[in-house]
């Protein structure tokens, strides 16, 4: 198993568009379902891929009043950041509402750290509190953790954020499956969504937002800068890494995505 490191045969009825409405494409579907197990082997990467990045590729498909993703990530960037931020995918059936409901798999070890408030307080305001020796160790006990537990990211009011933490059983009990493939090099994210309303995302059949997101916290130092100062970086290399992966964990730090895509039922 990999180490933990800190610190998802007819053409679909289905059309995506990019937010910036730039391409449009086929989506997808499958007669058969393939098991939700954080592999892309059966999967029909060709007709489900979604973009075309090089460092992380979306794919999508419908079966059976269900929604298939698959999360692949391809770049050590990119998988740092989601081990220290964690991975929200939102799905909605309204633009206005994209962002009310998000689950995070894994969590991150910075979203674990909010289940302690004056711990994460403390890390996003003050530039020493991570150069003590005991919340050093407290990060790395947090980074061994990301895959325990699913983050759901709530905006009730439309624009702030509330967190919570649920079991993977809690959140595959209306139907919905998660799973990652831990063996890979690179993180996967594999997830079933019923298109029945039952789900925490409360979508059913019919147009869909679908987002994936980085979304690393936001740092206040004495300065008022958001950003870690290099000081504060370099305290933050001990977290597990080795070699070429401490001198790439600073960029990792402040790496964010915010990829959005529509799916319509076509006519």
């Amino acid at each position: 198993m990999k180490p933990l490191l800190t610190i998802a045969t007819v053409v679909t009825g289905f059309l995506l568009i990019s937010c910036s409405g730039s391409k449009q494409i086929s989506i997808y579907q499958s007669d058969e379902p393939l098991p939700v197990d954080g592999s892309l082997s059966g999967w029909q990467t060709a007709s489900t891929l979604l973009n075309s990045s090089d460092d992380i590729h979306y794919h999508a498909y419908i079966h059976d009043g269900n929604l298939y993703l698959f999360v692949d990530v391809r770049d050590l960037y990119v998988d740092l950041a989601i081990r220290q931020s964690g991975l929200v995918v939102y799905v909605s059936n309204s633009e206005e509402t994209r962002r009310e409901t998000g689950i995070g798999y894994p969590a991150g070890t910075f979203n674990l750290l909010r289940n302690f408030p004056g711990a994460y307080t403390s890390f996003t305001t003050d530039e020493e509190w991570v150069r003590k020796p005991e919340n050093t160790e407290m990060m790395r006990e947090l980074s061994n953790q990301i895959f325990d537990r699913i983050m759901i990211v709530e905006r009730f009011d439309g624009s702030n954020p509330e967190y919570g933490f649920v079991t993977m059983n809690q959140i595959e009990i209306d139907g919905m499956r998660i799973a990652t493939d831990q063996n890979r090099r690179f993180l996967s994210l594999e997830m079933k969504i019923p298109l029945d309303g039952s789900t925490i995302y409360n979508v059913v059949n019919g147009d869909l937002w679908v987002g994936f997101t980085i979304e690393p916290p936001i740092f206040r130092f004495r300065s008022d800068s958001e950003t870690m100062s290099s000081r504060q970086q370099q305290s933050m290399t001990g977290y597990g890494y080795g070699g070429t992966q401490r001198r790439h964990r600073s960029q990792a730090r402040f790496l964010s995505k915010n990829d959005w895509f529509q799916l319509r039922m076509a006519d």
